[in-house]
């Protein structure tokens, strides 16, 4: 199923036509959209979403991310954090969503050189999941976890490893494989496709497909060192997965599922 990201800074009524209109099957709403975050708002958000499942649009939800941090060393933040996402889904389960999906906690860099804290660490984040986990089993909601960007503090799952070691301390976690975020970490577009490889054999939610030279700025398929097309031609089990276009613009994101649909997919 082909998929798009509705970002959290996309005005939701203004573009929800052409969503509808277009060759889609479902959509991933982000919860951090200021529509959600305030009260007076939050009924025409149920409507807008009520009218996408209207379409028979499939919806999946990314939970907040933006003032969150489900690995914080603060056990208040961490707490907090986690108290706000599991009321997220409890929110979303009205719509049987497909999954909902929550980024990695992150840890700054400083500390994460430190052996203790980052084992500190990867237990708060360890509770959390575990908290999030209970809550969207009670919902039947699939679960997942999304794999961070390299970036000024470390996320606590972004390579090979890190979906390793999730996977083998809950082993009915999923995962959402963000390639864009993978790809700031590669340099060499074989070792890249090889990492993919791998991942994709873990429980798996969903792709997030963007692109870029480096650093996640969220390009279309075209624009990047990613060769989508070498990409799915080598790892075809993607195409068994939920795609999702994540850019940064819903024009954006048009010429991105042009190009999936009819560059990539249709070559293989």
């Amino acid at each position: 199923m082909i998929g798009i990201s509705i970002r959290a800074n996309w005005d939701f009524e203004k573009i929800l036509n052409s969503i509808i209109n277009l060759n889609i099957d479902f959509c991933e709403i982000q919860l951090d959209n200021p529509i959600f975050k305030f009260q007076e708002h939050q009924s025409k958000a149920i409507k807008l979403i009520d009218k996408l499942c209207s379409k028979d649009l499939q919806l999946s939800f990314h939970l907040s991310f933006i003032d969150l941090n489900i690995a914080s060393l603060d056990n208040k933040i961490r707490g907090y954090s986690s108290k706000i996402l599991r009321e997220e889904i409890e929110f979303i389960k009205q719509w049987k969503p497909l999954y909902a999906v929550v980024h990695t906690g992150k840890i700054s860099d400083t500390f994460y050189k430190i052996p203790s804290i980052k084992e500190k660490a990867h237990k708060q984040q360890v509770k959390s999941l575990s908290e999030l986990i209970d809550t969207s089993n009670s919902y039947s909601i699939p679960f997942a976890i999304e794999n961070r960007q390299k970036s000024f503090t470390v996320g606590l799952i972004e390579k090979l490893n890190d979906f390793r070691y999730y996977h083998h301390i809950f082993p009915s976690l999923c995962f959402l494989l963000d390639i864009g975020h993978l790809n700031t970490f590669f340099t060499d577009s074989n070792a890249l496709i090889e990492t993919i490889k791998d991942i994709c054999d873990f429980p798996m939610v969903g792709i997030h497909l963007s692109n870029n030279f480096g650093k996640d700025t969220h390009e279309t398929l075209e624009e990047g060192r990613i060769l989508f097309t070498q990409l799915f031609s080598k790892v075809q089990k993607l195409t068994k997965k939920n795609l999702i276009i994540e850019n940064k613009s819903l024009k954006d994101a048009l010429r991105s599922l042009d190009f999936l649909t009819k560059k990539v997919l249709e070559k293989i």
